[in-house]
Order: structure tokens, then sequence, then C-alpha cells
């Protein structure tokens, strides 16, 4: 059977993920460098005489617009994480295309299109970090001049030479990942963004609900016909313009809450190997190894849900002998010499945190008057 360009995307992202992945158990990922944002000055203005609830809304759409995600509660974040729509808190493509759409509506000559993308282009390169819009900005620029695919594939070559990769190589393997699956033109173009969000969840270790195959889609459309307006009523944010931003904001966020609810009436799946390898044996209608895989697969359903623990790099490891042991029924405490470590049972492998001995203030104050 012939692999679809999908399947090439899915299989390419995987590996970069995979690649991703090792480097941060080699802990390389303290290089990546963050990426620049910027604050809205009107955005400031406005928080300070809103109300608590108008606060965090601000807040919200301050961050759509700049990928200021700092200030937006833990809460909101939350409610956008079960639903995979954190891409709204990173301005991208979803964000570029949202704000050309009555550009591109208004203007149909092509050439006139090239030139209003080059202006916006300008722009937005002008600014600093931005390296998810600015990766989007130069895939469309290709695409104009080579075609939807070719010109995909070329922004992304380029970028992994002359542009943000090295500064947010996550960000790059989301994009060609979510890109690449709006390109494909498939049918089942739900179903693949539902595998890619599984995929995400897989390497982040955390579980998906099966309900944001139906609400992530309509959730997206909702913020994409919002979006063209918030950016035009961000600017300059008068106070017609804040009232109804605001109203257009509290309706989509009641969207957000009440999906984010619902989706936790579904009992999560757990994302694993095994699960990856039924929708691809799904995909080639191998059904008699399917049914192998889904019988195995169930085996696996009552192991333990915690989330795998990494090393860091600068984790302390004690060197002294063990002077007592606290046995517990899911942990185990270890007291050494020179610090103490905590043991837990997580899928089946031990795991160990350790932490220094802390001294006494007495024998600090000691040893800065022997070093005075």
């Amino acid at each position: 059977m012939k692999i679809s360009w999908v399947l090439w995307i899915v299989i390419l992202s995987f590996s970069l993920l995979t690649i991703l992945k090792l480097e941060e158990r080699k802990q390389f990922h303290s290089f990546y460098k963050a990426q620049r944002t910027f604050k809205l000055q009107r955005f400031e203005v406005a928080k300070k005489a809103a109300s608590a609830a108008d606060r965090e809304l601000l807040e919200l759409w301050e961050s759509m617009l700049t990928g200021r995600s700092a200030p937006v509660s833990r809460w909101i974040k939350e409610q956008y994480k079960i639903l995979g729509l954190n891409h709204l808190f990173t301005p991208s493509g979803f964000h570029l295309s949202a704000v050309m759409l009555p550009f591109m509506k208004l203007v149909k000559n092509k050439m006139w299109q090239f030139g209003i993308l080059i202006l916006i282009g300008g722009g937005i390169f002008s600014m600093e970090g931005q390296g998810a819009l600015k990766r989007m900005v130069t895939i469309k620029l290709n695409q104009h001049l080579i075609g939807q695919k070719a010109g995909f594939v070329m922004a992304l070559l380029m970028d992994i030479l002359w542009g943000s990769f090295s500064d947010s190589p996550l960000s790059f393997c989301y994009s060609f990942l979510f890109l690449g699956i709006i390109y494909s033109e498939s049918f089942f173009l739900f179903l693949w963004f539902f595998f890619a969000q599984s995929l995400i969840a897989y390497f982040s270790g955390t579980h998906i609900s099966p309900l944001i195959m139906v609400l992530s889609p309509l959730l997206n459309l909702a913020f994409g016909l919002a979006m063209p307006l918030l950016f035009l009523l961000a600017f300059p944010l008068c106070h017609w313009q804040l009232q109804l931003g605001l109203k257009i904001l509290t309706c989509l966020q009641g969207m957000v809450k009440w999906s984010a609810e619902i989706s936790q009436y579904v009992p999560s799946w757990e994302i694993n190997s095994g699960v990856i390898l039924c929708f691809l044996l799904f995909y080639f209608r191998k059904r008699k190894t399917l049914a192998v895989a889904l019988s195995c697969l169930s085996l696996s359903l009552n192991l333990d849900l915690g989330k795998i623990p990494t090393a860091g790099r600068y984790d302390f490891v004690s060197q002294g002998q063990v002077v007592k042991i606290n046995m517990g029924e899911k942990m185990d405490r270890i007291y050494l010499i020179d610090g103490s470590c905590k043991r837990e049972l997580i899928r089946g492998v031990w795991w160990e945190k350790c932490s220094p001995r802390r001294r006494s203030k007495k024998n600090k104050i000691k040893k800065r008057s022997s070093l005075s």
C-alpha cells in the first residue's frame, strides 16, 4: 500500500519528537533559549481598572495576541490543555491565517495577496521572538512561489538551517505535525488531529480525553472566526472595543469551560506505544493483527498511571552511608549522612529523588565566624 502524505508527516513528527525526548534525557534542553515576548501597554492600563474576572479575560486576550501566557491563571491554562488548545497561546499559523482571512477575501488578485503577505511578514520579522509566527510567514511565502506542499517542506528546511529551530525545537515539531496534517487535505482530518494530539500526550506523559475528537475542532472553528475581530478590537483598545472584546471572550471562555467540564465525565485514555500501534493497524486495515493488539493492550489497563519522572542535570546524588530507612506503602524514605532520598515505585521501576542535608543555623554561624 502506498504511504500517503499525512502518514509521512506523522512518521517524521514521531521521529523528531523521539530525538527531542532523547536530547531531553541528556539534559540538553537547558541550552535552548526561551522565545521573547512583549507587552501591550494599553492592556496593562486596562487591567488596572478592570475587575478580577475581566482581568483574567484581558490576560487571556493579550496572550493570544503576543504569546505572553505567563500572567494567565493556572486554572484557565489547565482547561485549554485538557482540550488540546495550547496552540492558542502561541502566535502561529492559526493566528496569521485568521488575521489575513479578511484581507484575502477582499483582495482576489494573487499578486496583491502576495504583496500584502510581504508587508505583514516584514512587520513580523522586525519583532523580537515570535519564532512560530515567522515560520508561518516563511511557509506562506514559499507556498505562493512553489506550491502548497513543496513550499511547506522548503520553508521548514529553511527554518532548520537559518530560522527558529534552535530556539524552540518543540514548537517546530508541533508546527510540522499539525500543518502537515492540514495540508494533506485528508477526508478524515479530525481523526488525524486526534492522533496528533495523542502523539503529543504520549511524549509528554499525559492522558487525553476521547471527547476532544469532537470538541477541539468546534472550539478551533469558534476561535478562528473570532480571532480577526479580536485582533482589530485590540488596537487602539478604546472603551467600546474593550467592552465588545470582553463580551466575545466571555462567550468563548464559557464554551471552553463547559467543554473542559464535559470531557472530565468521560474516562481519559493513557496513550502508550500500544495505542499508537493500534491506530496504525486500523489505518492499514490489518483487522486480525488489530484484534490481537487490542487484547494485549487491555492487559496494561491496570498499570500504575503515574507520570515517569526525569532525572535532572544538577540533581543531588548522595555519597554517604545509610542511617535509617522508613518503609511506606507507596514510598520509602532513606536517610543518609549527607542527605535523604525519596524512593517511589512508578510503572514497575524504582525512582529516587535525593536532596542534601540542610545545615542548622548554628553551624552556619560558626562557619561564618571562623571565616571572619
